[in-house]
């Protein structure tokens, strides 16, 4: 696949975990490092392995879930990922610095004794690696306001697409809104994407290149407080172009998705000859039809 580093960047930074641990085997601590994908679109994973090696397993069966799948890559091959994708990361760039500074303290030594202020400096990479992931760049009422000084302040450059559709591929979602005002006597539609997180950094990226808006949702029960980066209409269609080639799980309903905006009547004309009643009766059937069809398709997990 054209672009593999940054579509793949995005769906680490959207999906992904940088693991990194350890467990003894016959009284010995050995390291291991790996990156993981969990998802339920296995044709993604397949991908993955077939371009980055590592294995693909069925994670235990869930009542009312769907059948998910775990992407593992270990050992050198994680690492040599790590430097490939490394500058195309947005959120998870800390994680795999340190993911790439554990690397270099573990070397084989044939079962040697290792100084005691390696496993150390091991340790405190593994906390922090941990402590990143739980606690670093949380979305805040007060940073998720402060983001609309800074809307289209970015041009994308070729390598943003494939990564957004990373990121649509794993965190996101296409739908066609539909509601009916008080003040219009039809429904209005619009076609969007959103995308969720509860770390801060990729909100900004997304606002700075592509535009659209971004929503906080407070802390509740046991949920963090999270963002949701969300793209319509126009400022939506005239980007699906460019990241339709780059998604794999969800090309199908990005099709939909531009076949329904194509679907929009020009201004002008008289809006209330029989010509235009009869036209706009059967886009409206076309409109509802490619709504259902991207209601089936989000239902199957595409």
């Amino acid at each position: 696949m054209k672009n593999i580093l940054p579509y793949i960047a995005g769906y680490i930074d959207g999906d992904g975990c940088f693991y990194s641990g350890t467990f003894f085997h016959k009284n010995i601590q050995v390291y291991e490092q790996s990156i993981q994908i969990i998802s339920v679109k296995k044709p993604v994973l397949i991908e993955f392995q077939k371009t980055f090696g590592g294995y693909i397993c069925t994670k235990p069966f869930k009542p009312n879930h769907k059948d998910a799948y775990s992407w593992t890559c270990k050992g050198p091959k994680a690492i040599s990922l790590c430097y490939k994708v490394r500058n195309y990361l947005v959120e998870k760039t800390l994680e795999c610095d340190l993911f790439i500074q554990l690397s270099t303290t573990i070397k084989p030594n044939n079962f040697k004794a290792v100084d005691t202020s390696i496993i150390e400096l091991r340790d405190i990479i593994i906390n922090n690696i941990r402590k990143t992931k739980a606690m670093e760049n949380l979305v805040t009422k007060e940073s998720i306001i402060a983001l609309n000084e800074f809307k289209n302040t970015i041009t994308p450059i070729d390598d943003d697409y494939p990564y957004l559709a990373g990121l649509i591929d794993s965190e996101g979602c296409f739908r066609i809104k539909k509601w009916k005002p008080a003040s219009k006597p039809n429904h209005v539609y619009s076609i969007a994407v959103e995308i969720g997180n509860t770390k801060l950094p990729m909100m900004p990226w997304l606002i700075k290149r592509f535009g659209g808006s971004v929503c906080f949702i407070p802390a509740k029960g046991t949920k963090k407080a999270s963002a949701t980066w969300s793209l319509s209409a126009a400022s939506l269609y005239q980007i699906l172009p460019k990241i339709k080639p780059f998604l794999i799980s969800k090309k199908d309903v990005c099709d939909k998705l531009i076949e329904f905006q194509q679907t929009i009547l020009p201004n002008g004309g008289d809006r209330h000859s029989e010509l235009f009643k009869a036209l706009f009766e059967k886009r409206q059937k076309i409109r509802e039809k490619i709504i259902e069809e991207v209601h089936n398709l989000n239902r199957k997990g595409h």
